[in-house]
C-alpha cells in the first residue's frame, strides 16, 4: 500500500460520511443506466452502486445484501431532494469553501492535498468527483443549518423533564441536609382518602412555602421528621427528581412514594461538582452617540454625579437607555459576560459605589456604577443550559427530518430500475 495510507482507506471512506453519489468513480461506465428519476434530476446505476459499497464498508460484515439497493437508492433520492432545496435557497459555495474543506479532510489525515489526491489515485477515486461530493455535502450542510435555525422554540417544561429524567446522575456525589413533611398513605387505603390525602399535602405545601418554621407546619395531621444528610445514593428516585429542581432553603412540589405524600425542604446540601458565578448590579447612564456633542454631555453629566447630583435622577432624565432610566439607570444582577466586552471590563475591574470614566460602546457613552457583586452557585443554571443545548439539537434534528421527509412525499419519483 505505501507509507501514507489513510489508517485503512476502506474505514476512512465509511468514516467521511460522504451520502452524495461517487458518480465519477472508475468502472461501472457500462452500469451508467438511469435507475431513479427525481423531479428534474436522475440517479445512475453507478451511483447506487457506489453507494452500496460505502455502506457495506460502513457496515461490514453486519450489512443486509437484500435491502442495500433499496436503501442506497433511499440515501440517493433524499440527496438528490435536499440538493434542489439548497439550489432553490440560492445557497451556493465558492472555490475556496470547497478548497478550504478538501485541505482539512487531507489535514485530518495528516496529509498534504497533494498527498492526498495521491492516495485517492491509489485507492480508485476520481478527485475530481471526491471534490464534487465534498461540495454536495457542504450544500446539503448549510440548508440543514438555516432550515434547523427555524427550530429554537423550548419550553421550561422539556427542559425540568430532560434533567429530571437525569437526576440520578446529576445528583451523584451530593449529600443533602433535607426536612421532610409526611402525609401518611396506608397500604390499603381507599380511592377516596387517597384524592382527600393528596389534596392535604397541596395544603400542606402552600402552608410550608410561606411558614416561618417548615418544621412546624401543620395540616392534616402531617407527621414532620428532620432526615439529617442523606446521601444521594440513600435518596429514592422520587426525592432526586425534585432535589435537582431545588436551592438550599427551597421547597419542593409534593412528593408520593410508598409512604405517602411527602414535601421537602433542604436545609443545606454539599458535595458534587458546583459551578460558581460572579454576578454584578449595575447602573448606568447612556448617552447616544446620535445625541449633539454626546460626549460633552455625558462629561457634563459625570461632572454633576461627582458634585453630588442624584444619579437615579440624571439617569431618567438623560439617558438614553429608555429600559434602565425609567428605574434610576438600573441593570439589576446579571452576570458580567453578558455585557459588550468595553462595558463588560468597566464592570469587572470598577470598585463598588465608584463613577467609571466614559466608556465608549457601539451604543455611545456609558457612566457606570457597580452598586453590588455576589457569587452564586451557577450549578443549576449550567444545568439548564446544557439541557437546552440537548433538546434544540435532538428538535432541530426530528423537525429537519421531517422536512425532508415532506420535500419528497411532494416530489416525482419514478423508479427505472429494481432495487
Amino acid at each position: 500500500m505505501g507509507k501514507h495510507t489513510l489508517s485503512g482507506p476502506a474505514k476512512w471512506l465509511a468514516g467521511i460520511a460522504l451520502t452524495v453519489s461517487l458518480s465519477a468513480q472508475a468502472a461501472d461506465v457500462n452500469l451508467d443506466q438511469i435507475a431513479v428519476v427525481v423531479n428534474q434530476d436522475v440517479i445512475l446505476m453507478s451511483d447506487v452502486r457506489q453507494a452500496m459499497r460505502r455502506m457495506q464498508v460502513s457496515e461490514g460484515k453486519n450489512s443486509k445484501t437484500d435491502t442495500l439497493a433499496q436503501r442506497a437508492m433511499d440515501g440517493l433520492i433524499l440527496d438528490s431532494l435536499q440538493l434542489q432545496a439548497a439550489k432553490r435557497a440560492g445557497i451556493k459555495l465558492d472555490d475556496t469553501n470547497i478548497d478550504e474543506a478538501v485541505a482539512s479532510v487531507a489535514q485530518r489525515n495528516r496529509l498534504s492535498v497533494d498527498g492526498f489526491k495521491k492516495v485517492l489515485q491509489r485507492e480508485g477515486i476520481d478527485f475530481n468527483g471526491f471534490r464534487d461530493n465534498l461540495s454536495n455535502q457542504l450544500l446539503i450542510n448549510e440548508l440543514k443549518r438555516q432550515q434547523s435555525s427555524r427550530s429554537n422554540q423550548i419550553s421550561e417544561q422539556e427542559i425540568s423533564d430532560l434533567i429530571a429524567s437525569e437526576s440520578e446522575q446529576i445528583t451523584k456525589g451530593k449529600s443533602y441536609h433535607i426536612q421532610d413533611l409526611l402525609i401518611p398513605t396506608p397500604a390499603n387505603i381507599n380511592v377516596a382518602s387517597f384524592n382527600a390525602a393528596r389534596r392535604n399535602a397541596d395544603q400542606l405545601r402552600k402552608m410550608a412555602i410561606t411558614s416561618k418554621d417548615f418544621m412546624k407546619t401543620s395540616f392534616a395531621n402531617n407527621q414532620a421528621t428532620d432526615l439529617g444528610w442523606k446521601s444521594s445514593d440513600q435518596l429514592s428516585f422520587a426525592y432526586l427528581k425534585e432535589l435537582t429542581d431545588l436551592e438550599v432553603g427551597q421547597v419542593s412540589d409534593v412528593v408520593h412514594d410508598a409512604r405517602g405524600f411527602h414535601v421537602l425542604k433542604i436545609v443545606e446540601q454539599r458535595g458534587g461538582s458546583e459551578v460558581k458565578a460572579s454576578q454584578v448590579r449595575v447602573r448606568h447612564i447612556l448617552i447616544a452617540d446620535t445625541a449633539p456633542d454626546a460626549q460633552a454631555k455625558a462629561e457634563s453629566i459625570r461632572q454633576q454625579l461627582q458634585q453630588g447630583g442624584d444619579f437615579a435622577t440624571l439617569a431618567k432624565v438623560n439617558s438614553a437607555d429608555t429600559g434602565s432610566a425609567k428605574n434610576g439607570g438600573d441593570l439589576g444582577w446579571s452576570d458580567s459576560k453578558r455585557y459588550v466586552a468595553s462595558f463588560a471590563k468597566a464592570v469587572e475591574t470598577l470598585p463598588l459605589n465608584t463613577l467609571s470614566p466614559l466608556v465608549r460602546t457601539q451604543f455611545g457613552y456609558h457612566i457606570i456604577e457597580v452598586m453590588e457583586r455576589n457569587e452564586i452557585d451557577a450549578s443549576r443554571q449550567a444545568l439548564e443550559t446544557q439541557a437546552r443545548k440537548i433538546i434544540l439539537s435532538k428538535k432541530q434534528e426530528q423537525d429537519y427530518d421531517a422536512w425532508v421527509q415532506g420535500l419528497r412525499n411532494d416530489a416525482f419519483i419514478e423508479y427505472r430500475q429494481k432495487p
